[in-house]
């Protein structure tokens, strides 16, 4: 008892700080955004010519599909850095000074997640209710059959999305940018592989997101009124012209069976938290501590050996050469900063994809090549605009001369540096090819992508904004042939008349954001 009611302070406490944020309330915002999109129509759930009729159990069905996808995706990162917020600040360390357990603790930050993602399933199950209203075809709230979907398809998954945010926390490669990279095409990867393989597609109700449950069945109820009905699932925007012909489902019959596959779901998600306490660290630096440092702070000097007289410094004055302003000194200092920490096999990668560029013609860069080097530094830009504030010295930094013009405009250049040098192959390239519509593209992608690493950074604090920002205009654009996001010109002209103005746009907004620091 005494356990459960250390939990459930530590989640309440964690929830209720959160909630406070700001990111918080630009998630509710983007929930009542989908909600507005569905209620004009520009998000549907469509089977090929049919759709439902908008009564209850459909309209909870198609809302709990776009809460799966869309919370299950991005509100991964919301809830992700509770626990390095508290390794931060230092009130982890006060925790590891307590008989708090490392179970308990990570159990409270689950409930914490979870609690923060249901918040913004019930903002989109509200929105539901007033869609269902707005349409006007079945006007009768039928309470359980709008809420089934949402208990039964929509918890489980948060659950299990609030004990991943957990794990990676728990694991230190997995703590940064790195981790984030790998739950975005993980969960892209996640939806295909379940809903194309046939074993898996045997038992759909153990499906986490619920979309091989839902589209078998109203596959079948839409088969019972339609024989011609071939098969087809859609849920996106700029479908709804297809639908031609409504049908009514009630809903689906929850089985045992399947209560049981949808709630195993939550038990796996405590298994993930038990399964995170034997990586977590508790706070305690010594398990992280890489070995050379133990040995070296082992031979550091006993308070005995320098209770010794020191030497008494001597401080000059700097002489006027020392005080000179040199931007090219900032620049590589900043350069410095952006590469340090890379390993020698990030380099060879990089190394190769330079070769690659230079050994294929334009066509296969432009489709291929250049979108995999314009994501291999995507941890370096990151760091872009938030460095001082990950690091805690934006007291130091801010308070030095001019940091406005002399810090922000290096940062950008440092960062287009960067940008240009992993795509140098791809220069050459569309030189010795001539396509200058390819190298014009590649020159206005690298102006975009530190002046959105910038404004992010600068903006939010930390690099999770840019991270994802980035690796969803990524893949919408150059992987998926969207043109109007594809910066790099695999399959179009880049667009520079727009992303050099909006590279501009950003960096004035960046700038802004700056001064705005400066004068808080």
């Amino acid at each position: 008892m005494k356990s459960a009611r250390i939990i459930y302070h530590l989640a309440r406490a964690d929830f209720f700080e959160r909630v406070r944020r700001y990111s918080f309330l630009v998630m509710l915002g983007l929930v009542v955004f989908l909600g507005y999109q569905t209620a004009i129509g520009n998000m549907a759930l469509e089977l090929g010519q049919y759709r439902g009729e908008f009564n209850s159990a459909w309209v909870g069905a198609m809302m709990s599909l776009i809460g799966t996808f869309f919370i299950g995706w991005f509100g991964f990162y919301l809830v992700k850095g509770s626990v390095a917020r508290d390794r931060e600040t230092g009130v982890g360390q006060i925790m590891a000074t307590t008989p708090l357990t490392r179970p308990l603790y990570l159990l409270g930050k689950w409930l914490s997640n979870f609690a923060v993602l249901m918040a913004m399933v019930g903002v989109l199950a509200l929105a539901g209710i007033v869609i269902q209203l707005l349409q006007g075809e079945n006007t009768q709230i039928q309470l359980f059959a709008f809420l089934d979907p949402f208990v039964f398809i929509v918890m489980p998954l948060m659950a299990l999305v609030a004990a991943l945010a957990v794990l990676f926390e728990s694991i230190s490669f997995l703590q940064g940018g790195f981790g984030n990279i790998v739950y975005f095409f993980a969960f892209i990867m996640f939806v295909p592989l379940f809903m194309e393989n046939d074993t898996l597609s045997q038992y759909p109700a153990f499906e986490p997101m619920g979309l091989g449950l839902l589209s078998g069945e109203m596959g079948r109820a839409v088969s019972a009124i339609h024989p011609d009905y071939d098969g087809s699932f859609t849920l996106g925007g700029g479908i709804v012209e297809q639908a031609t012909t409504t049908f009514v489902w009630n809903g689906i019959a929850w089985t045992p069976e399947y209560i049981f596959a949808r709630f195993s779901l939550i038990v796996l998600a405590v298994g993930l938290i038990f399964l995170a306490a034997l990586f977590f660290d508790r706070f305690d630096p010594s398990r992280s501590k890489p070995r050379k440092a133990r040995s070296a702070s082992s031979s550091e000097p006993t308070p005995a050996s320098t209770s010794q007289a020191l030497p008494v410094p001597h401080l000059t004055p700097l002489n006027k050469s020392a005080n000179r302003f040199s931007f090219f000194t900032v620049l590589i200092a900043e350069l410095k900063l952006l590469l340090k920490g890379q390993r020698w096999w990030w380099y060879v990668v990089a190394l190769g994809i330079i070769v690659a560029c230079v050994a294929n013609p334009s066509t296969v860069v432009r489709e291929i090549v250049l979108p995999i080097a314009w994501v291999w530094p995507i941890l370096i830009w990151s760091s872009i605009g938030n460095r001082e504030i990950h690091n805690n010295v934006q007291q130091l930094t801010f308070s030095s001369a001019s940091p406005l013009w002399r810090q922000v405009p290096s940062q950008w250049l440092a960062g287009l540096i960067v940008t240009l040098l992993v795509s140098i192959g791809a220069i050459f390239r569309f030189i010795m090819d001539g396509d200058t519509v390819g190298l014009l593209a590649l020159l206005s992608g690298a102006i975009f992508i530190p002046s959105l690493a910038l404004a992010s950074g600068v903006w939010s604090g930390t690099s999770k904004l840019f991270e994802i920002l980035y690796m969803v205009i990524w893949y919408i654009g150059p992987l998926n042939k969207v043109p109007e996001l594809d910066y790099i010109g695999s399959h179009s002209n880049g667009r520079p008349e727009f992303f050099i103005p909006f590279s501009i746009a950003l960096i004035a907004f960046a700038i802004f954001g700056r001064a705005r620091q400066l004068r808080n």
